[in-house]
């Protein structure tokens, strides 16, 4: 299942304008495999994460055609008391911000490294 989530993400990216990963993706990806977003073991941080995954699908299933206004919609519903999760979340939609990834299928392809 990693392995489909890193396709899926490396396919994303490459429609981008260059052919390499952005940072940001690339330190999110390390930031997932070094446990450094959700401990292992922690179910309430991995619990959060999903939570936050189907929040960000809903936005992104309302908002298909509107990058920018998908986003909009996240950073207004999407919500965690858990910080990790928060953060990382906030991590995504800086990223999808900068390099024009569609968030809900690079939290998506993140989300299955950790799970």
């Amino acid at each position: 299942m990693k392995l489909i989530a890193l396709l899926l993400i490396t396919a994303l990216v490459s429609v981008n304008a260059s052919d390499e990963p952005p940072k940001c993706y690339t330190d999110l990806m390390n930031k997932l495999q070094q446990g450094q977003v959700c401990k292992q073991g922690d179910t309430d941080c991995i619990t959060a994460v999903l939570s936050l995954e189907k929040c960000a699908y809903n936005c992104e299933d309302q908002y298909s055609d509107n990058l920018s206004q998908t986003i909009s919609c996240v950073q207004a519903n999407c919500k965690s008391s858990n910080t990790q999760a928060q953060s990382f979340l906030d991590e995504v939609i800086k990223c999808a911000n900068s390099s024009q990834i569609v968030l809900f299928s690079m939290l998506v392809a993140l989300v299955f490294i950790i799970i």
